[in-house]
């Protein structure tokens, strides 16, 4: 029978320490990236450059969103043609006043007024109420329209800061009025007997 083999030779005494400094370096590893994770979970440490890792709100431009009217508080708008006699069509978007607090408010307080935006101001029956320009800060133009879209009768209208303040009366009885920027109605070449008509009279809410 064989010798038995000889014993195995015992590990250097270094050995052991150095088996138990690498199980420690691999415990504090896992305790960073866990204290990673969770700090990313809590949104404490910086988001990725990477876009799919981006979960910043984002606003979203809608094709066919109604558009707002700049000092309007975000007031949905409807789209009116303007049709002059004889000359191209131009499509302008404008606020819906068609109650009486609406109406009396207006355009007030507005620093400024984009072309091609401006108001509506509908009314349940036909009337012939003037309008004047007390608190309003910018100059604009209005045309006073029949029930069938006709224009009645178009003014010019200068701001107003403290009374007395002038007025300006229509031609002739009107279901709604409309005011753009100043200018805006003779640019577009709109004058008695053109007309003026909404899009899509659907969109348009009944007056009181």
């Amino acid at each position: 029978m064989p010798d038995p083999p000889p014993p195995p030779t015992p590990a250097p005494a270094r050995a052991r320490p150095a088996l138990l400094a690498g199980g420690l370096a691999l415990v504090v590893a896992g305790v960073a990236v866990l204290a990673w994770v969770l700090a990313s979970a809590a949104g404490l440490v910086g988001g990725s450059d990477d876009p799919a890792m981006d979960d910043t709100p984002r606003t979203l431009e809608l094709l066919g969103a109604t558009p707002a009217t700049p000092g309007g508080a975000g007031a949905p708008t409807v789209a009116y043609r303007l049709e002059p006699a004889g000359g191209r069509p131009v499509t302008v978007r404008l606020e819906v006043a068609a109650d009486p607090a609406s109406r009396a408010r207006g355009l007030m307080g507005r620093r400024k007024l984009p072309q091609g935006t401006g108001m509506v101001f509908l009314y349940p029956a036909d009337v012939t109420e003037a309008y004047w320009m007390k608190d309003t800060l910018v100059p604009l133009s209005i045309a006073f329209v029949a029930a069938d879209g006709r224009v009645v009768s178009v003014a010019e209208m200068a701001p107003c800061a403290a009374d007395p303040c002038p007025s300006w009366a229509p031609a002739g009885p009107y279901r709604y009025a409309v005011e753009l920027a100043g200018g805006a109605f003779g640019a577009a070449g709109v004058g008695k007997g053109a007309k003026v008509v909404p899009v899509d009279p659907a969109a348009l809410p009944e007056p009181a």
